[in-house]
């Protein structure tokens, strides 16, 4: 039984934190601490000690990541920093506190050339710093945390909160805008409220440690998703595919995930 139980959310500031806390704060008999980077940096490992030692939570659920993809080009020392270094220390300080870590990553540990929805087990081999940061800190988690899981999604949004292409696109269309959209580069766009019911399951279940998907449905190009998005939010604007441009970074072109099983 969960009743009762300490659940920790870092990096709660964020889309997938305030779906969390919208969702399920004072629900399931679970104790919610959801802690955004102003009360909790998770660089800072007496920080995050000391957070353990105050709240001594059975579960940990670090959301908190340096997301921006463009900016992890520019700025890498930062970006491993924040992907890598901080999930070391929260390894670490769950281990030391017998707790759960849950670990939240991205599709773009995958290069995008295999043409089919990646499953857990294949291989990862990311093609940008952020993806590289992504991946070595998912398996720092996979080799040392004494009960992990890493929850990978893709290109995930929320309706809600945070900057996120949903709420750009839905920003323009609402402004009567032509819209320019990449149409060379296809994923599984996936809501923050699947993610959190999916992060739910494993906490009521716990399931074996390991890498597990949640990702949407329907495999769509940005293309395809801010059609849907001006579509059933019932705007009429002109959208444009265009090709990517590789300038800056280099992105995975295929990276739908396939969902896990539970």
């Amino acid at each position: 039984m969960l009743k009762n139980k300490k659940i920790l959310v870092t990096g709660s500031g964020g889309q997938l934190g305030k779906t969390l806390q919208k969702r399920f704060s004072g629900k399931y008999g679970f104790d919610w601490i959801f802690l955004p980077k102003e009360k909790l940096d998770i660089i800072e490992t007496k920080q995050i000690q000391a957070t353990f030692k105050k709240y001594n939570p059975h579960f940990c659920i670090n959301c908190a990541a340096f997301t921006d993809v463009l900016k992890s080009e520019e700025q890498p020392s930062i970006a491993y920093k924040i992907n890598v270094e901080a999930v070391k220390n929260i390894t670490r300080v769950c281990n030391e506190n017998e707790s759960i870590l849950i670990h939240i990553s991205t599709d773009y540990v995958f290069d995008g050339r295999k043409k089919r929805p990646y499953v857990e087990n294949d291989k990862a081999n990311p093609v940008n710093v952020y993806g590289m940061t992504k991946y070595l800190g998912e398996k720092h988690v996979l080799e040392n945390a004494n009960y992990g899981y890493i929850v990978r999604t893709s290109w995930l949004y929320s309706k809600n909160f945070g900057y996120n292409f949903y709420r750009n696109i839905l920003n323009e269309a609402s402004i009567g805008n032509e819209i320019k959209v990449v149409s060379d580069q296809y994923g599984t766009p996936t809501n923050t409220e699947k993610v959190a019911n999916f992060i739910l399951k494993i906490l009521a279940s716990l399931p074996k440690k390991g890498i597990y998907h949640c990702a949407g449905d329907q495999v769509m190009s940005w293309y395809d998703f801010a059609k849907r998005i001006v579509k059933e939010n019932n705007y009429s604007n002109k959208i444009v595919p265009i090709k990517s441009n590789t300038q800056g970074v280099i992105r995975p072109t295929y990276s739908p995930l396939k969902n896990t099983e539970m």
